[in-house]
């Protein structure tokens, strides 16, 4: 098969002398055969995309992280050897597959290359591969080209190795989402940040609970803007188990305190913000810091989430910030004041306060003789034995 080049006419030429001939050579088989006529006209029609032996791909490079692979969602940028104009190669093969509906995302006609972001089509394809595979993540060995619509250019040298999932239904993150909110809202409801007490809002529960549903929100945002399931990076983890640490270690406070001191029943909260800003006395410093960083880096957290489709990696020297945080948070904790839980003590006598509206009634003379005779018990009886 030949290609045909406005700028070349006698390629034009050729391409139709050599139909011209393969028509004559049909009807002579029609003629002396009619089904060996047919097969013969049918055999040539039916290749309809054949390698471009002239052009050739020169390297393939992933815009990303990995220069060998690529995942959905990436762009991979294709250098061509060519004398064409490089709009004219604008149809993606996966291992001289089309892809259909996918055009490029720049083309750089001088360097000659092709910029394509991967999507759901590459996806589609590639999944045709895995239809029987048990697994919900595999890697595959593959070769892009590019073409035009009937031809492409062959590669076999250089391959890139996809990451591939299986898609996963939208009724099933759906019917996440609906139990998720069910949890948090009866989590809520039954005092879920609340110390053992119900008294007050924990620092060490908030915390947890906040990146708990803020790590639930963004795997399910990315399964349903994706349809795959998506990785959980380390640094992820990473804050989930600082998290826990902190909250472990606030628990062990609370039932330190808890068996030593008995509860005030007229204690009660001062509200959310300032139950976990406070120690009971006053606003500190280490609760102020690990409330600001977990609240800062969670919102670039969504953030990136909702930008990129994708969980963000946070840099070693971030985790190393939060775990020194909600450490010093957790070993100050047990240097705090004590929350007013504790039962004041009965006050009697001279320990009762005077109200500033009233003032001090003077003893009367009934007073004073019960107050002596209380004091000289003894002297009252031998009285008693003179009179008798």
């Amino acid at each position: 098969m030949y290609i045909i080049s406005s700028s070349k006419p006698m390629r034009f030429e050729r391409i139709n002398r050599h139909q011209t001939i393969h028509w004559l050579i049909s009807i002579f088989f029609f003629l002396a055969n009619p089904m060996m006529g047919y097969a013969y006209a049918q055999a040539d029609s039916t290749i309809s995309i054949k390698p471009l032996s002239q052009d050739s791909i020169i390297g393939i490079e992933n815009l990303g992280a990995q220069q060998d692979s690529a995942k959905i969602k990436e762009v991979i940028a294709i250098t061509v050897s060519t004398t064409k104009h490089i709009d004219s190669l604008g149809t993606l093969y996966v291992d001289g597959i089309a892809v259909t509906g996918l055009k490029p995302w720049k083309t750089n006609d001088i360097k000659k290359i092709l910029y394509f972001r991967l999507d759901s089509r590459v996806q589609d394809i590639l999944l045709k591969f895995l239809e029987s595979s048990p697994f919900e993540k595999s890697v595959l060995t593959v070769h892009f080209s590019v073409g035009n619509a009937r031809t492409f250019i062959s590669n076999t040298n250089i391959p890139i190795y996809m990451v591939v999932r299986q898609k996963i239904s939208h009724w099933w993150i759906w019917g996440g989402a609906v139990v998720l909110l069910l949890l948090a809202f009866a989590g809520l409801k039954n005092n879920i940040l609340k110390d053992d007490n119900n008294l007050y809002y924990s620092l060490g529960r908030a915390q947890l609970f906040y990146w708990t549903l803020l790590v639930l929100v963004a795997y399910l945002t990315i399964c349903f803007t994706t349809d795959t399931l998506p990785d959980l990076p380390l640094s992820v983890l990473a804050i989930l188990g600082i998290s826990v640490s902190t909250t472990a270690v606030s628990k062990l406070v609370e039932n330190k305190n808890k068996v030593s001191i008995p509860i005030d029943k007229n204690a009660k909260s001062e509200g959310f913000i300032l139950d976990i800003l406070s120690d009971g006395s006053s606003i500190n410093i280490q609760r102020f810091q690990n409330v600001a960083f977990n609240l800062f880096f969670g919102v670039i957290f969504l953030q990136k989430t909702f930008t990129n489709h994708i969980m963000p990696d946070f840099d070693q020297n971030v985790l190393i910030l939060m775990g020194i945080s909600s450490g010093t948070y957790a070993a100050l904790k047990n240097t705090e004041p004590t929350k007013e839980q504790s039962e004041p003590p009965k006050q009697t006598g001279d320990d009762i306060p005077l109200s500033p509206d009233k003032p001090p009634v003077k003893p009367t003379a009934d007073d004073k003789s019960v107050e002596t005779q209380s004091k000289n018990p003894g002297a009252d009886e031998a009285d008693a034995t003179k009179k008798s």
